[in-house]
């Protein structure tokens, strides 16, 4: 049953704790000073419409207010992946009540 429910998925990923040996193998890009330790890392396995998929999403967190931030991201062998700077804009729209 588990194995129908993921091929119908469109997204799937998996929230992951930093290991000791994934922050042995981000030493080249950590030394740069570009980014800070990671805390999280957000495995993407499947992203149907989507580019980008077998990769790890590192991220900094602030546990007091649940709030992850991404800052790279890798191929699983720790391969740094470029990935454009996106930026949503929405505007305020009239509500259909008031507050």
């Amino acid at each position: 049953m588990k194995i129908r429910v993921l091929r119908k998925i469109d997204y799937g990923a998996i929230l992951l704790g930093v290991t000791q040996k994934d922050k042995e193998a981000l030493v080249d890009i950590l030394s740069t000073g570009t980014f800070e330790t990671p805390a999280i890392k957000l495995s993407i396995y499947k992203n149907r419409r989507g580019r980008y998929k077998g990769i790890y999403l590192w991220c900094k967190a602030n546990l007091g207010t649940c709030r992850i931030q991404p800052m790279f991201a890798t191929t699983y062998d720790y391969e740094i992946v470029q990935i454009n700077n996106l930026s949503i804009m929405v505007e305020n729209e009239e509500k259909a009540w008031e507050d």
